[in-house]
Parts: structure tokens; sequence; C-alpha cells
């Protein structure tokens, strides 16, 4: 009989544990993959006239395979995250989330969206606050997270909560042998 309580016990602990990582993760939103064509953003030039550039697909992809993807710019690897789009992009994909309206912005005292001249944009948005609190835009796309997007985390530095969380797991398996000693040693 009290072999079962304990194991039901046991059952009950390690099932909270487990649910630990998911209720802290809740707030995060379900990130979908990209379109297979991502959208065009036109931009003006300030001081040209009227001289206007559509950032097209090609030149995203461009964006985020010279800048966003070497690792002279960005220690973190994005290309392995599907989602890497979200960076400059809202939820949607359908237009620019805060970081992304920054670049464009800082895109339009440049002139043509070549990519010199949307790494000289990066350069010039990097040190920003991103929307991350205490995070520049570069300190969040180096720790692998969204500059535009508050609720992203940065998920590089989790060693800390890793080893607290495998330790928090061996010490309920560590009471639950021991308890399990302790209440069957009369049998």
């Amino acid at each position: 009989m009290r072999s079962s309580k304990i194991a039901i016990l046991s059952v009950l602990v390690l099932v909270m544990l487990l649910a630990i990582p998911s209720i802290s993760a809740a707030s995060t939103p379900t990130l979908n993959p990209p379109p297979s064509t991502l959208p065009g953003i036109t931009y003006y030039v300030v001081g040209s006239q009227g001289t206007h550039y559509t950032i097209t697909d090609v030149q995203w992809k461009a964006l985020f395979s010279n800048i966003i993807d070497n690792s002279s710019y960005i220690s973190y690897n994005w290309s392995r995250n599907l989602t890497q789009y979200l960076i400059i992009f809202d939820l949607n994909y359908t237009g620019l989330n805060p970081y992304g309206m920054a670049f464009v912005s800082a895109l339009m005292y440049i002139g043509f969206d070549s990519v010199a001249n949307m790494s000289k944009a990066f350069n010039m948005t990097k040190n920003l606050n991103s929307q991350i609190s205490g995070y520049t835009n570069i300190q969040a796309l180096d720790a692998g997270a969204y500059p535009g997007y508050s609720w992203s985390v940065p998920i590089t530095n989790n060693s800390g909560m890793n080893i607290i969380y495998f330790g928090i797991l061996f010490a309920v398996v560590a009471s639950i042998v021991i308890l399990y000693y302790v209440f069957n040693r009369n049998k």
C-alpha cells in the first residue's frame, strides 16, 4: 500500500517538473514557417525627390544569406532556424516588425537595396535597443532571440537553467529511490 502511494506521488511530482518548461513558454505565440515568397517592401530614399525601391523576395533572401547567416556579423547560427525571417517580418510574414522597420528606415538614408547597402543598414541598427528588455538588436540576434518581439527569449546562455532542471530531476529520482528502500525495508 505504501509503495503504491509513493509511486503515485512520484509520478505526480515528475509530471509537474516536466510541465515547468511548457509553462514558461506559454506566452510565446505559435511561430509559423515562412511562405514560399517573402513580401516586397517599398521604401523611399530620403532627399532623392521620390526615388523608391522595392525589396523583393530575392533581396530579402540575399540579406539573410549574406548578413544574418554570416558569422562575421552574428554569432548565433540563424540558418538552422526555419522561422529566421521573423527577425524582420511580423508573425504573418505580411509586414515588418519593429526591428524590420528600423532596418528599412536606415536603408532609406542609404539608398539602393544592394547587399553592401543592407550591410550598412544592419550596422546602423545593430546597437539600437531591441524590443527585448536589456538587449540591443545585435545582442538579441547573437543570443538567438528575435529583436523585434518583446516575448522572444534569448536561447543561448540557458545552461544555468538546464543545470537547475537536471538537478531537480536528479533530486526527485534519488528521493524516490531512497523512499522506496526506507518504506520497503520491513519486507
